[in-house]
This record gives C-alpha cells, structure tokens and sequence, in this order.
C-alpha cells in the first residue's frame, strides 16, 4: 500500500517525522537549558518499575492500534495487487461486447469486430499483443478417479495470437507455446489439476450438450483470468480451474456462434511496470470506440484500475482498524492523562516545595514532559513492533476467512507504515504529557505544601456579567493569539511567492504590514489576558464554538458530526457556566447529563411506548420547526459511531459521578444483607467518590470500550439474525445449479433417466435466468442497467416462502402475490436491494461500464403507503428482444442474504420460455422428506453425484446458511478482539490506581486496622473499590451500548426499512463482561494484598 486516500504515504510518513522532530526538539531544549529537571523527570520513572511497566504499557497502545492498523491494512492491500497481477498476467486492458450500442442479436464478439480493433491497435506504438478468447463453463471429469469439476471454465484461444501475451506459463514460469494445442489435446490449470487429480498425460473428459468428449492433458499451466476463474473474475465466491483449448475445438463442444467472450490487449512490457502506460491506451482506444462505424465493445476492466482498486481496499481497511481503534485510542489518551493526574498528587507536596525555593511553573511542567518522554519513547517502540505482532494475528484469521474467496493472505508490512505509527504515537503521548505538565503545574505554593485541596475550579470570583464577558474576551484572545503572531510569517510567504512569480507585491506588503501591529499587539498583552482567564471564559468559548458548529452542520452542511458535537459541547457549556454563577454542581451537571443522554438515545424511550415515538430523534430541529426553520436530516458515516460513543460515555460519566453517592445510601439499608462486609463496601465506594476526576477517567475508560464492544456484537448479531435466519431458506432445502452448456428441461426427468429414485424429493422449484438490461418503463434508454431476470415456474411460486417488503395496492397478502404470478407471467417481484438510495460502485472503475439496475422509490414509503405497480421493460442481452412486465411486490432482503440467485427479478417462466429462449442456465430448488442437515446433505451428494456428466452442483441450504453464519462471526470475532484491546487499558488504568492508592493512603490503612480493621476486611476493602469502578465502567457501557443498538436496529433508515426483530447476544455480551471483570480483579489482587500487609505501627508512622 503506496496511498491512503488518495495520499501518498510518503506524505504522511514525513509529516509524522516533522512533528516527531519538534517533540525531541522540545525535549532537547529543555535537556540544554535545564539538564536536572531532566534527571528529576529521569529519576521519577526509574523509581517504581511496577508502576512504569503499568504506564508502559498504557502509553504504548495507541501505537499499538496505528501499528497494526497499518500493517493490516498494507498486507490487505499488497495480497489483492498481488493476487490481482496474477489474474491478469500480461493482459492489460479487457474489453467486452457493449450491448447499449449494438441491437444486433448474440452475447459476444465477431471475429470482425476483432479484426477491426487489431488493425486500429497496429499503429499504437504501446501495444504488443490483441488476443480474442471465448470462455465457456463446462463440467470436467477424470474418470478414472472419478473426480469432477462441474463449473470448469473453457477457454478458447487462437494459438497466434495468444503466442503474443506470454500468458501461458507452468507452475516453473516456464513458457508454454499454444501452438502445441492440437484437436485432442488440451491444457489444464493447476487448479483444475489438484482438484480433479489429473496430471500431464492423464485423460480428461468434458460434457457439452449433454456428449461426452475426452482430450489429453497436454500441459499444466497457471491460474489466471485467461485459462481458469479467479476470485476477481466476478461477484461469485468461488474461484474454478480451467481448461485451454483452440477455438475450433470450442465451438465445435458448443455447437455455438463464432464468436469472443472478450479480448485482451497486452501493453509492452513486463507485467507489473505497464501501470503508467496503460491509461494512455485506455485513453486513445475509448475515443476510438466512441466513433461512427467502430465496433460495439467497451473497456470493462484495465490492470491499472484493478491494481487501483487494490490499494483502495487496503486504504479501507486501514481506515476502518483505525475507527474501530478510536475508542482504544481515546482510552490510551485517558490512561495518560490520568497517570499524570495521580504523579501530580503523590508529589504535591514535593511541587509545592520547589515552587517555594524558586521553581518556576514552567520547570515543573518541563520536568514531568522530561519523565513523559521517558516513558513515551520506549513505549511507542514496544507499541510500534507489538502492532506487527497483532497485525500478523490479524492476518492470519483474515487469511482463513479469505481463502474462502479464493484469496491468499501473505503477511507484508510497509516499513512507511510502520514509521508513521511509532510517529503518531510518540506525538499522540507528547501533546496529551505535555497538557497533562501544564495542568499539573497550575497549583498554589501554599496549598500544596499543606496538602489542601483546591478550590471550587468552576467557581467563578466575579460572578457579573461583565466578569465573564471580560474573561471571555481573554479567553478567546489567547486561543487566536498564536494563529495571529503566525501572521506575519504567513505575509512574509505571500510576498515571497508574489515576488518569484514576477507579480506586484502590494498585497503582500499590505498583508504584512496589518498583521505585523496585531502580532505586536498580541504578544504584548499576553500579559493581560492571563490573569483574566478562568472558567467561566472557557465555557463562553465552548458554548459559542458549539452554537457555530451546531448552525453549520445541522442548517448548513447538514453534517452529523458537526451537528451533534455542537449541540453536546453547548450543553456541557451552559452546566459549567451555571456552577460559574454559584448553582450547585450536582443538579447543573445532572440535569446536563441527563439531557444529552436523552438526546443522543432518542427516540427511546418514547419507541417503547407508543408508534409515533420512533420518529422523534432531533428535538432541535422539532423546536426548529415550530417556527419554520427547521433543517434537512442531517447524514453521518462511520465516524458517528466513535462520535456518538464519547459523548455519551461522556454524558453517563458525569451522572455516575455526581450521584454515585446515593448509592453510599442505598448500601447503608442494606447492612442486614452485606453483614460483615458492610463496613468494606462503604469505605471501597467513599474513596473512589471522594477522587472524582480520577474514578471518572477510568469509568469512561471502561465505559467507552465496553460500548463499542457492545454495539459491534449486537448490531453483528442482529444483521445476523435477518441475513442469516429462517426466511434465508425460502422454504426449500437443497439448492441445485445447472450447467449452461448441458440444459435440464425437468430436474424428475433427468434424475430418472441417471437411474436415480427422487422419493425422498417432495417438491421442485424450477427458476431459469438470464443477464439482461432492465429499466423503469418511464425511463428513457440511457437509465436501462444490468441485472438479473429468473423465470419461476408454478410449483417454485406455489413452494416458496419469500415474505414480501411491500405489496402493491389490491394485493392483501404476500400469497395473494404468488398466486397472481402463477396466472400472470408478465407480474415481476425485484429484490429489496434495488431500493437502495446508493447504488453506485464505491471504487470507481471505467467510465462506461454499465450501471446495474436501480429503482429510485423509497423503500419506507413503499411499506407505509399504498403503491400502484411499476411498469418496467427487460431487454435480452443477447437477442436485443424486449418484454414489458408490472412491478408488484418487493423481496426482503432476508431471503437474498445467502442464495445470490435470488437478488433478481421474478417473473413467470413462461415469460423467458416464450420471448427469451428460456434464458441461459437452469436453478432448481428442492423440498424433501427428511430435513435434518443429513437429510439435506445425503439428498445434495446423491442428485450431484446422479447427473455428474451434466456439471451439476447440489448444496444444502442450511449448510450454506451455517457456513455464512460462520464467516460472520468469525469477522465479528476479529473486529471485537481488535477493539477489545482498549479494555487492556481499563485494567492497566485499574492497576495503576490500585497499586497508587496504597502508597497513598499507607496511613489511613494504618488508621483503619488501627479502629479495628482485620487484614482481610482491608483487602476486601480495595479489592471492592476496583471493582465498584469496574463493574460501573461495564455496565455503564453495557447499558448504553445496547440502547443504542437497540435504536439502530429499529430505525428504518439504518435498515434500509427492513423489519428487525431486535434479539440480544446474551452469550457473547456475557463472555466479555466476564473477561473484562475476570483480568480487572486479577489486576487489583496484588496490591489488594499489599495492602492488607501494611504494618499498623510504620503505617502511623508513614510521613508520605
């Protein structure tokens, strides 16, 4: 992977080492002006090597998540261009019949219109080789072995032309000539070869038009998009071998037209340096073709596009590691910051004293930045070569789960990605250490030495308005001071650059010379702002900044993001300044808290109680609306689930804080129950209460990784449940799939005459399809796209149980439908999926390939309000005939998520008997007797193993329910485990504060054995503290996790209007919450014990 999107690598990669550089360049500074602040910071880490390792560890995830992220995504990325210069070999541009410019019957390419695209390409300088190919499926058999291939692709060639792509090689790379194929003799891919166990020599028997015809193997030769399937040959999963053979010999197994399925243009060159030539080709023969009297072909796939595309989904999965390691990332930032928070309490007193004797602020912000990087540097390394290790375990399930596409998974890493990573990682600790030094740095002389707390922070001293506007003013001239004293550097550069180019240089004169005075004027009351600043002015600027974003993304961009962080940040911001005037903190940041929870889970709980609920979700643009302005929905991406995510952890955070002290009351009636325990509990849920920054850090800590788990396992498990449940059958058992060159008119028949029983067959659901073009009959040509057409015929319509998303009007019932499709032939049913609002190929591809078929009506609107039929008009592909047919009814999608053959449109099968010579492959779908997965299973070997000569392939519809099912939670098993490394967060988090709060508090565990405390009531005691704040954490996230699941399983719009029947993986949710309190208790046992054991005498004693 060379980009990321769109950029190049490089790019970042030295963005990341620029703000690397300045990290060290800030460290380095301070290590020549003040080298013993630097040995202070040095001697502070080396101090408490449990305490470090606990803090390594913490640090180094965020590099971590980037690492393998990266890593990930690169060897995603360098498998498919690897995977994709093997399919294509030498081959550089594939082009194919078009159908939109042709009304001339037949499905490929004439040997004319051949003719005439090698002597256009004869002049380009750039080409070496056209070859036409006709590929055919076909069943392939070794009988001796009896092994077979039912899809087996045919390819035939013309040996002199195919002689020019150098595309013929064995497993060796050593070239094979195809004018050794002679009328008897064949080549075989290597694929073809291991799955039917035919070597060189060997005798290989083919079946077309129902004769069989043997050949002899006359070399191997490997796998590529010219002599066999692959995994990027199309939509299909399976990737089949092939067989190589002239074209004569094709056409006379075929009894078929003379003509190419495609033709392949080589470019000069080998086959991975063409990249950069391949567009001009491209380029000059698009033009070409667009002339009056060129063949009717279109360029339907280049070796540069398909590399393209490569990079792009390794760029996706990089992207979508990385959101998913958002929440771990957020947590690391938390776990920093806190570390420093408690640093800075263990030595207030000690800062507090230095201040005293002449430090400065700024000296001990520069020595805890000294003892952070100390920590940073090591870990972020760690961090950085641990990634590659979880990247390799990535790598190793998602290369079980790709072979499955027929796509090898080889581990590769770029080292640009892995410099990144340890980049931002070292810079991520540096910005949240150096913010965290500033912070610490803020204290009073007087109280730190004493050890007092400080007073209210939101309190304000001058509680007038004018107090606040002046602060405000303060506060938001200092945050625009640094971009104003950059103004003149920026005049400086416009001047340059006009001077360069020969331009006037007024405007830059007169941009210099109004932002030299500003930058003068603020750095000189730099002074003035400082001592103005307090709270109440940060809250002006968040209550503004939240205002502005919630005006532009909600009636501007209609932006999600901007819209509900806007609206968050602006209620946050009203609480602060309520306590700045004197409210008390718990009801302002109750009532806060409580609002934007109700914000961001609506429509609960009015969903619950009453049909017109569901829709309130945006009581902004309600009030809006009362007096007309209301906005457009606003739309959102992947970015909201990680958005959504903190600010409601946040939310839930600060109502557990500010009212977990009910909970000390709750405990106090229930002495009879705890007993003995009574006096731990109350004392374990005090000393978190009385420590609220910090128990709230590590419940968002908490909070925030068990929500996305949360959210990820139930939405996977529901998406699950309608993809994957009972209407994925449609009400058959066994699937069976013809072969297009060996028809079967009547599966019975054909049974029958292979000498096979069909008693334990009780119903057979016969379909034929056909590709075709299809529109809207109120749509001109230019909107006709791609899709599938499947003749049912009666006893299908009558077997399946296909339930219907919506219904046009006079069709009560789902079978009153099939009932009218069994009379009528013309009435059509298209699958949900063509509903959808975005249709279009999210990775490009050539500028004229056909778009497949959308109809652009809102699937709720469908559901909800009556519809009359769509008129709508299907066109052969291959003999130009048209038929107009009536749109009735549309399929859930519940039945399209495992059987691809049925996202199509239905029509009756006389239809394509009588006006589309019965399609072009036959699908038959079964009902038996014994519906057990033996039964299934027994029934699907013995029709296959029945009609093997005719390319037959019969699968049992549960099992292939069962094994996508498998696929999914084996995707969301690694998604979850990627995630879940945040929770490693939360319990280093958990065992750092343990492992402080017994060096903290040495002399009240002296005081509490000394009242009469045993050891193990003061072990009880911080065991339970640990675990009040983990068991919070969790069901914290538990709770909130599944409200939201919950409202996106039921929102229409998230479902594309699919009805869901919201289920809860109990199972799974209880696996995690068990692992993630199991490893929290493991981590407070030790110092838990620690605690117990402290001495009461030097306890008492203890000084700090």
């Amino acid at each position: 992977m060379t980009e990321l999107f769109g950029i190049p690598l490089v790019r970042f990669m030295v963005a990341g080492l620029i703000l690397l550089g300045i990290s060290f360049a800030v460290v380095g500074w301070i290590a020549w002006k003040n080298p013993l602040l630097v040995r202070m910071g040095l001697r502070n880490a080396a101090r408490r090597k449990t305490q470090t390792t606990l803090i390594v560890i913490g640090l180094m995830l965020s590099t971590l998540i980037i690492s393998a992220a990266f890593a990930t995504g690169d060897t995603v990325g360098y498998s498919i261009t690897n995977a994709v210069y093997r399919s294509f070999s030498q081959a550089d541009v594939i082009l194919v019949r078009n159908v939109d410019r042709t009304q001339t019957a037949g499905e490929g390419i004439s040997p004319a219109d051949l003719s005439a695209l090698k002597t256009f390409l004869e002049k380009d300088a750039d080409v070496d080789g056209v070859a036409g190919i006709v590929h055919e499926r076909i069943p392939a058999l070794n009988a001796e072995r009896r092994l077979s291939e039912p899809r087996a692709i045919l390819a035939g060639i013309d040996p002199a032309d195919m002689a020019a792509l150098h595309s013929l090689v064995t497993h060796d790379g050593a070239e094979v000539a195809p004018s050794l194929l002679t009328s008897s003799g064949v080549f075989i891919s290597e694929r073809l070869s291991k799955d039917i166990g035919l070597d060189k020599g060997g005798t290989l028997t083919v079946f077309a038009n129902n004769q069989p015809s043997t050949f002899t193997v006359l070399e191997i030769v490997q796998d590529n998009a010219l002599t066999s399937r692959s995994a990027l040959a199309g939509n299909e999963q399976q990737q089949f071998g092939g067989i190589v053979a002239t074209r004569a010999v094709v056409s006379a197994l075929t009894a078929k037209s003379d003509q190419y399925s495609l033709v392949v243009v080589s470019v000069k060159g080998g086959v991975r340096d063409t990249l950069d030539v391949v567009p001009g080709v491209e380029t000059r023969l698009k033009d070409w073709l667009k002339t009056d009297g060129a063949p009717a072909l279109r360029v339907a796939a280049t070796k540069t596009q398909a590399v393209a595309i490569a990079e792009l989904v390794g760029s996706i999965f990089v992207t979508f590691f990385l959101v998913f390691g958002l929440f771990s990332i957020a947590a690391g930032i938390m776990l920093i910051f806190l570390t420093f928070v408690m640093l800075a309490a263990e030595r207030r007193s000690e800062m507090g004293m230095a201040r005293a004797i002449g430090m400065k602020r700024s000296h001990l912000t520069q020595s805890f930045i000294a003892e952070g990087m100390a920590y940073n540097v090591g870990s972020a390394l760690v961090g950085a070569v641990l990634g590659l290790v979880v990247a390799y375990i990535l790598i190793t399930v998602l290369g079980n789960l790709f072979s499955d596409f027929g796509l090898n998974i080889a581990f590769h890493f770029n080292p640009q990605g892995f410099v990144i990573a340890y980049a931002l990682g070292v810079v991520i600790t540096f910005v949240t250490v150096a913010f965290s030094s500033w912070r610490a740095a803020n204290l009073n002389i007087v109280r730190a030495i004493r050890d007092l707390p400080e007073p209210q922070p939101l309190r304000g001293h001058d509680r007038t308005v004018r107090g606040l506007a002046i602060a405000a003013i303060a506060v938001i001239w200092s945050a625009l001071r640094i971009p104003l004293l950059l103004g003149p550097l920026q005049g400086l550069g416009m001047l340059a650059q006009l001077a360069s180019k020969g331009d006037p240089v007024v405007p830059g004169v007169v941009a210099l010379a109004v932002s030299v005075p500003i930058a003068f004027t603020a750095f000189r009351t730099r002074r003035w702002a400082k001592p103005h600043r307090n709270v109440g002015g940060w809250a002006v600027l968040m209550l503004l900044t939240g205002i502005g974003l919630t005006i532009w993304g909600g009636w501007g961009t209609h932006q999600a993001f901007a819209y509900t962080s806007g609206t968050t940040l602006a209620m946050l911001a009203l609480a602060m300044l309520a306590v700045y005037f004197g409210a008390a903190s718990r009801p302002a940041f109750t009532i806060a808290s409580v609002a934007l929870l109700w914000y961001w889970l609506l429509p609960l709980p009015f969903s619950l109680m009453f049909e017109a609920g569901k829709g309130w979700s945006d009581p902004l643009n309600g009030l809006a609306s009362l007096v007309g302005l209301e906005h457009k929905p606003v739309k959102g991406n992947i970015e909201m689930f990680f958005v959504s995510g903190l600010c409601i952890t946040a939310a839930a955070t600060l109502f557990v804080i500010f009212n977990a002290d009910l909970i000390l009351a709750l405990l106090g009636k229930g002495t009879k129950v705890f007993r003995g325990i009574t006096p731990a509990m109350r004392t374990a849920i005090a000393y978190p209460l009385a420590a609220k920054f910090r128990t709230g850090m590590t419940l968002a800590m908490f909070g925030l990784v068990m929500f996305s788990l949360v959210v990820m396992a139930t939405l996977n498990h529901n998406f699950a449940q309608l993809f994957l449940g009972d209407d994925a059958s449609g009400g058959f058992q066994v699937a069976v799939t013809g072969n297009p060159t060996n028809r079967i008119a009547d599966l019975r028949t054909a049974l029958k005459a292979a000498g096979q029983s069909d008693t334990e067959i009780t119903g057979v659901g016969a379909l034929v399809q056909m590709p075709a073009r299809v529109r809207l009959a109120e749509q001109d040509q230019t909107k006709t796209g791609t899709y599938r057409v499947a003749g049912a015929d009666a006893e299908f319509l009558r077997i399946a149980r296909f339930p219907l998303s919506a219904r046009a009007a006079g069709y009560a019932t789902d079978a009153e439908v099939f009932a009218a499709m069994q009379r009528d032939p013309t009435l059509a049913l298209v699958d949900e999926s063509r509903l959808a609002i975005n249709q279009q190929n999210p990775f490009g591809g050539s500028g004229d390939t056909p778009q497949q078929f959308v109809i652009d009506r809102n699937p709720i609107a469908l559901k909800e309000q009556p519809w009359e039929p769509i008129p709508a008009v299907i066109r052969d592909q291959r003999s130009g005939a048209e038929a107009n047919v009536k749109i009735v009814g549309f399929v859930d999608q519940a039945v399209t998520g495992v059987i691809q053959d049925w996202a199509s449109v239905f029509v009756g099968r006389q239809l394509l008997d009588q006006q589309f010579k019965s399609g072009t492959s036959d699908l038959f779908y079964l009902t038996i007797r014994d519906v057990s997965a033996t039964g299934e299973r027994r029934v699907a070997d013995s029709v296959e193993s029945a009609l093997l000569e005719k390319g037959v392939q019969a699968t049992s519809i549960r099992e292939r329910i069962e094994d996508s099912a498998a696929q999914a939670q084996a995707f969301q098993t690694l998604f979850q485990g990627f995630m879940g490394l945040g929770m490693v967060v939360g319990i280093a988090a958990l065992g750092v504060i343990a492992f402080r709060t017994v060096a903290e508090r040495r002399q009240q565990i002296g005081m509490l054995r000394a009242i009469g405390y045993s050891r193990r009531l003061v072990a009880v005691t911080f065991f339970l503290e640990s675990s009040f704040i983990a068991i919070t954490g969790i069901g914290m996230g538990l709770l909130l996790g599944s409200a939201l699941s919950y409202n996106l399983m039921t929102s229409p719009e998230f479902t594309n209007g699919s009805q869901v029947d919201y289920g809860v993986p109990w199972g799974r949710l209880a696996l995690m919450v068990g692992i993630a309190y199991g490893a929290s208790a493991l981590m407070t046992l030790i110092p838990a014990r620690s605690a117990s054991r402290v001495p009461v005498a030097e306890a008492l004693r203890y000084n700090g």
